[in-house]
Protein backbone atom coordinates (compact mmCIF):
# COMPACT_ATOMS: atom_id res chain seq x y z
CA UNK A 1 0.00 0.00 0.00
CA UNK A 2 2.83 2.40 0.82
CA UNK A 3 4.38 1.81 -2.60
CA UNK A 4 1.06 2.36 -4.39
CA UNK A 5 0.06 5.50 -2.53
CA UNK A 6 3.50 7.08 -2.67
CA UNK A 7 3.98 6.25 -6.34
CA UNK A 8 0.75 8.10 -7.17
CA UNK A 9 1.72 11.00 -4.92
CA UNK A 10 5.14 11.14 -6.60
CA UNK A 11 3.58 11.21 -10.05
CA UNK A 12 0.94 13.74 -9.04
CA UNK A 13 3.16 16.39 -7.41
CA UNK A 14 5.84 14.77 -5.26
CA UNK A 15 8.53 14.80 -7.93
CA UNK A 16 7.76 18.40 -8.85
CA UNK A 17 7.90 19.53 -5.20
CA UNK A 18 11.25 17.79 -4.75
CA UNK A 19 13.13 18.14 -8.03
CA UNK A 20 11.57 20.82 -10.23
CA UNK A 21 14.18 22.83 -12.11
CA UNK A 22 12.81 26.08 -10.69
CA UNK A 23 12.61 24.99 -7.05
CA UNK A 24 13.28 27.35 -4.18
CA UNK A 25 15.51 26.75 -1.18
CA UNK A 26 12.82 24.96 0.79
CA UNK A 27 10.36 23.36 -1.64
CA UNK A 28 9.84 22.95 -5.36
CA UNK A 29 7.00 24.37 -7.42
CA UNK A 30 4.30 22.65 -9.47
CA UNK A 31 5.84 23.15 -12.91
CA UNK A 32 6.17 19.38 -13.27
CA UNK A 33 2.85 18.36 -11.70
CA UNK A 34 1.62 15.09 -13.15
CA UNK A 35 5.08 14.57 -14.73
CA UNK A 36 4.36 17.50 -17.04
CA UNK A 37 7.41 18.17 -19.24
CA UNK A 38 9.23 15.28 -17.56
CA UNK A 39 10.69 13.42 -20.51
CA UNK A 40 14.14 13.44 -22.09
CA UNK A 41 15.48 16.78 -20.86
CA UNK A 42 18.48 16.59 -18.50
CA UNK A 43 17.45 16.14 -14.86
CA UNK A 44 18.55 18.25 -11.92
CA UNK A 45 20.49 15.25 -10.63
CA UNK A 46 22.75 14.83 -13.65
CA UNK A 47 22.92 16.21 -17.15
CA UNK A 48 23.48 12.64 -18.37
CA UNK A 49 20.25 11.31 -16.87
CA UNK A 50 16.89 12.23 -18.48
CA UNK A 51 14.19 13.69 -16.29
CA UNK A 52 11.83 10.73 -16.57
CA UNK A 53 14.44 8.15 -15.59
CA UNK A 54 15.56 10.28 -12.66
CA UNK A 55 11.94 10.72 -11.58
CA UNK A 56 11.29 6.97 -11.55
CA UNK A 57 14.55 6.28 -9.69
CA UNK A 58 13.89 8.90 -7.03
CA UNK A 59 10.32 7.64 -6.72
CA UNK A 60 11.80 4.41 -5.37
CA UNK A 61 13.42 6.36 -2.54
CA UNK A 62 10.14 8.11 -1.74
CA UNK A 63 8.17 4.84 -1.67
CA UNK A 64 10.61 2.97 0.55
CA UNK A 65 10.83 5.91 2.97
CA UNK A 66 7.07 5.94 3.51
CA UNK A 67 7.07 2.15 3.88
CA UNK A 68 9.75 2.40 6.57
CA UNK A 69 7.76 5.03 8.45
CA UNK A 70 4.42 3.19 8.52
CA UNK A 71 6.01 -0.18 9.23
CA UNK A 72 6.12 0.87 12.88
CA UNK A 73 2.33 0.72 13.14
CA UNK A 74 1.81 -2.63 11.43
CA UNK A 75 -0.90 -4.76 13.04
CA UNK A 76 -2.10 -1.97 15.33
CA UNK A 77 -3.06 1.00 13.15
CA UNK A 78 -6.19 1.45 11.01
CA UNK A 79 -5.68 1.40 7.26
CA UNK A 80 -7.60 4.52 6.14
CA UNK A 81 -5.88 6.96 8.52
CA UNK A 82 -2.57 5.33 7.59
CA UNK A 83 -3.19 5.86 3.86
CA UNK A 84 -4.03 9.52 4.47
CA UNK A 85 -0.89 9.84 6.60
CA UNK A 86 1.22 8.37 3.79
CA UNK A 87 0.06 10.93 1.24
CA UNK A 88 0.24 13.93 3.57
CA UNK A 89 3.57 12.99 5.14
CA UNK A 90 5.20 12.34 1.76
CA UNK A 91 4.04 15.78 0.60
CA UNK A 92 4.85 17.90 3.63
CA UNK A 93 7.90 16.13 5.05
CA UNK A 94 9.66 13.87 2.56
CA UNK A 95 9.35 16.10 -0.50
CA UNK A 96 10.59 19.12 1.42
CA UNK A 97 13.62 17.33 2.92
CA UNK A 98 14.48 15.75 -0.44
CA UNK A 99 14.39 19.22 -2.01
CA UNK A 100 16.64 20.64 0.71
CA UNK A 101 19.17 17.83 0.39
CA UNK A 102 19.26 16.65 -3.23
CA UNK A 103 17.92 19.49 -5.35
CA UNK A 104 20.88 21.75 -6.24
CA UNK A 105 18.72 24.74 -5.24
CA UNK A 106 17.94 23.33 -1.76
CA UNK A 107 19.34 25.15 1.24
CA UNK A 108 21.28 22.12 2.53
CA UNK A 109 22.81 21.48 -0.91
CA UNK A 110 23.81 25.14 -1.36
CA UNK A 111 25.53 25.08 2.04
CA UNK A 112 27.61 22.10 0.94
CA UNK A 113 25.73 19.39 2.79
CA UNK A 114 26.72 15.88 1.71
CA UNK A 115 24.15 13.09 1.85
CA UNK A 116 24.98 10.60 -0.86
CA UNK A 117 22.01 8.24 -0.78
CA UNK A 118 19.49 9.12 1.89
CA UNK A 119 20.71 9.43 5.48
CA UNK A 120 18.49 12.43 6.22
CA UNK A 121 15.60 12.24 3.71
CA UNK A 122 15.18 8.47 4.09
CA UNK A 123 16.47 7.12 7.38
CA UNK A 124 16.24 10.04 9.80
CA UNK A 125 12.92 11.23 8.37
CA UNK A 126 11.28 7.79 8.36
CA UNK A 127 12.62 6.91 11.82
CA UNK A 128 11.32 10.15 13.31
CA UNK A 129 7.93 9.65 11.65
CA UNK A 130 7.71 6.06 12.90
CA UNK A 131 8.48 7.18 16.46
CA UNK A 132 5.91 9.98 16.33
CA UNK A 133 3.23 7.70 14.85
CA UNK A 134 3.94 5.03 17.48
CA UNK A 135 3.72 7.54 20.32
CA UNK A 136 0.38 8.78 19.01
CA UNK A 137 -1.03 5.24 18.90
CA UNK A 138 0.31 4.35 22.32
CA UNK A 139 1.66 1.05 23.61
CA UNK A 140 0.70 -2.18 21.91
CA UNK A 141 -1.95 -4.30 23.61
CA UNK A 142 -0.24 -6.64 26.02
CA UNK A 143 2.89 -4.50 26.33
CA UNK A 144 5.03 -5.77 29.18
CA UNK A 145 3.17 -9.09 29.47
CA UNK A 146 3.55 -12.58 28.01
CA UNK A 147 0.73 -11.77 25.59
CA UNK A 148 3.14 -9.72 23.49
CA UNK A 149 5.93 -11.93 22.19
CA UNK A 150 8.64 -10.07 20.30
CA UNK A 151 10.49 -13.18 19.16
CA UNK A 152 10.69 -13.53 15.35
CA UNK A 153 7.98 -15.82 14.06
CA UNK A 154 9.65 -16.81 10.75
CA UNK A 155 13.44 -16.77 10.57
CA UNK A 156 13.40 -17.97 6.95
CA UNK A 157 11.48 -14.90 5.83
CA UNK A 158 13.84 -12.64 7.78
CA UNK A 159 16.84 -14.14 5.98
CA UNK A 160 15.18 -13.90 2.55
CA UNK A 161 14.21 -10.30 3.24
CA UNK A 162 17.75 -9.45 4.29
CA UNK A 163 19.11 -10.96 1.07
CA UNK A 164 16.70 -8.83 -0.98
CA UNK A 165 17.69 -5.72 1.00
CA UNK A 166 21.41 -6.40 0.68
CA UNK A 167 21.23 -6.79 -3.10
CA UNK A 168 18.74 -3.96 -3.54
CA UNK A 169 20.88 -1.58 -1.50
CA UNK A 170 23.45 -1.55 -4.30
CA UNK A 171 20.76 0.13 -6.38
CA UNK A 172 20.28 2.77 -3.71
CA UNK A 173 23.91 3.52 -2.99
CA UNK A 174 25.86 2.69 -6.14
CA UNK A 175 22.95 3.91 -8.26
CA UNK A 176 23.08 7.29 -6.56
CA UNK A 177 26.28 8.02 -8.48
CA UNK A 178 23.91 8.36 -11.49
CA UNK A 179 26.56 6.90 -13.79
CA UNK A 180 28.63 3.79 -14.41
CA UNK A 181 31.67 5.43 -12.85
CA UNK A 182 34.39 4.81 -10.30
CA UNK A 183 32.26 6.62 -7.75
CA UNK A 184 29.54 4.01 -8.23
CA UNK A 185 32.08 1.22 -7.78
CA UNK A 186 33.40 2.79 -4.56
CA UNK A 187 29.85 3.15 -3.26
CA UNK A 188 29.12 -0.51 -4.03
CA UNK A 189 32.29 -1.70 -2.28
CA UNK A 190 31.63 0.47 0.79
CA UNK A 191 28.05 -0.77 0.93
CA UNK A 192 29.06 -4.42 0.78
CA UNK A 193 31.81 -4.07 3.38
CA UNK A 194 29.55 -2.18 5.80
CA UNK A 195 26.88 -4.87 5.55
CA UNK A 196 29.41 -7.67 6.00
CA UNK A 197 31.15 -6.13 9.00
CA UNK A 198 27.84 -5.11 10.55
CA UNK A 199 26.51 -8.66 10.34
CA UNK A 200 29.64 -10.28 11.74
CA UNK A 201 29.95 -7.72 14.54
CA UNK A 202 26.35 -8.22 15.65
CA UNK A 203 26.86 -12.00 15.62
CA UNK A 204 29.95 -11.69 17.82
CA UNK A 205 28.13 -9.43 20.27
CA UNK A 206 25.22 -11.89 20.36
CA UNK A 207 27.62 -14.71 21.14
CA UNK A 208 29.33 -12.69 23.86
CA UNK A 209 26.02 -11.93 25.55
CA UNK A 210 23.96 -15.06 24.86
CA UNK A 211 26.63 -17.68 24.16
CA UNK A 212 25.00 -18.68 20.88
CA UNK A 213 25.14 -17.65 17.24
CA UNK A 214 22.08 -15.96 15.81
CA UNK A 215 20.94 -15.79 12.18
CA UNK A 216 18.48 -13.05 13.11
CA UNK A 217 21.32 -11.18 14.81
CA UNK A 218 23.42 -11.42 11.66
CA UNK A 219 20.53 -10.03 9.60
CA UNK A 220 20.03 -7.20 12.08
CA UNK A 221 23.70 -6.30 11.83
CA UNK A 222 23.60 -6.36 8.03
CA UNK A 223 20.71 -3.90 7.96
CA UNK A 224 22.39 -1.69 10.57
CA UNK A 225 25.56 -1.59 8.47
CA UNK A 226 23.64 -0.74 5.31
CA UNK A 227 21.78 2.09 7.01
CA UNK A 228 24.92 3.50 8.64
CA UNK A 229 26.96 3.63 5.42
CA UNK A 230 24.25 5.03 3.13
CA UNK A 231 24.86 8.81 3.46
CA UNK A 232 28.64 8.43 3.20
CA UNK A 233 28.97 5.49 0.84
CA UNK A 234 30.02 7.48 -2.22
Amino acid sequence: MATGVTSFQWFFWGYSLSFSHTAGKFIGDLNNIGFRQVLAAPSVGSGRIPDLLFAVYQGMFAAITVALAVGAVAERGRMLPCVIFMFVWATIIYDAIACWTWNPAGWVATMGGLDFAGGTPVHIASGSAALAYSLMLGKRRGHGTHELNFRPHNVTQIIIGTVFLWVGWFGFNAGSALSASMRAVVAAVNTHLAASVGGVTWCLLDYRLERKWSAVGFCSGVVAGLVAITPGSG
